[in-house]
């Protein structure tokens, strides 16, 4: 019925836990490098945007 065709595939866990060491290495460099928190939040928003720009492509060529 309203379910989605497009399933996401859970990561295994060793892989959930690469996701956060590298999330937390780049804010970390962010921070270091003088960014403010604010143009932390614009960095990921960013990065959002253009994973949720893939996935809308996607979708529409799946359709």
């Amino acid at each position: 019925m309203g379910a989605s065709s497009t399933q996401v595939p859970k990561a295994p866990s060793a892989d959930s836990r690469s996701v956060r060491i590298i999330a937390k290495s780049v804010y970390r460099e962010l921070r270091n490098s003088g960014h403010s928190r604010s143009d932390i939040v614009a960095f990921t928003n960013a990065v959002l945007e253009l994973v949720t720009s893939e996935l809308r492509d996607a979708q529409e060529a799946a359709e």
